[in-house]
């Protein structure tokens, strides 16, 4: 009976600590600043190119052109490329001298701006300036040097500048970071007839 009961307050033990183990993990985690990330698109603009020119010279997926100003350009052509001559689809390397090609390039820019926010709150440890030590609800101190007009939420007064912290004040920051970049899709349709016999 006693093993019985050792063994039970053992596992009841064992329990108890996973479960303080989970809880604590869990309050940890409520310190630590949350972050979302999101992509904002724009809007796009869309060009579009017509090419048109002859073949001169194909070697590989190499492809030289005597385009209709006479200027001569090379094309480095992906494998996947296809080119509808007579009606019939091609590869780079199915095309010959003399064939006439036009081409359609529509090319989609679209600007990005990928915005990171991040949400922290504390209670103001030490001020001096711009630098200012926090203390997350974990427990963990964190310094922070800001720039004069940053706004910080202190007790419903959104407007709090770094000036404004005193000491022992619970507060809330927004820090938004956003990077632009650009995304372009191209599609390119090549249409021709082949060289006369």
């Amino acid at each position: 009976m006693t093993t019985k009961i050792n063994t039970l307050l053992a596992m009841l033990t064992r329990i108890a600590a996973c479960s303080v183990a989970f809880l604590m993990t869990g309050a940890a985690q409520q310190g630590i600043p949350q972050t979302t990330k999101e992509s904002l698109k724009g809007t796009a603009s869309v060009t579009t190119e017509k090419l048109q020119g002859k073949v001169e010279y194909v070697e590989g997926n190499r492809l030289v052109v005597r385009m209709t100003d006479g200027k001569i350009r090379e094309f480095d052509v992906p494998a996947s490329r296809v080119f509808t001559i007579d009606g019939r689809d091609l590869t780079v390397r199915d095309l010959k001298p003399g064939t006439t090609l036009s081409a359609t390039v529509t090319t989609t820019t679209t600007p990005i701006t990928d915005r990171t926010t991040t949400v922290g709150t504390g209670t103001v440890w030490w001020v001096s300036g711009n630098t200012v030590i926090v203390t997350l609800p974990n427990g963990e101190n964190r310094t922070y040097n800001v720039k004069d007009d940053y706004k910080f939420n202190v007790e419903g007064n959104k407007n709090a500048t770094v000036a404004d912290l005193k000491r022992g004040m619970k507060i809330s920051a927004e820090k938004i970071v956003e990077e632009p970049r650009t995304e372009i899709a191209s599609d390119t349709v090549v249409t021709g007839q082949a060289p006369r016999k």
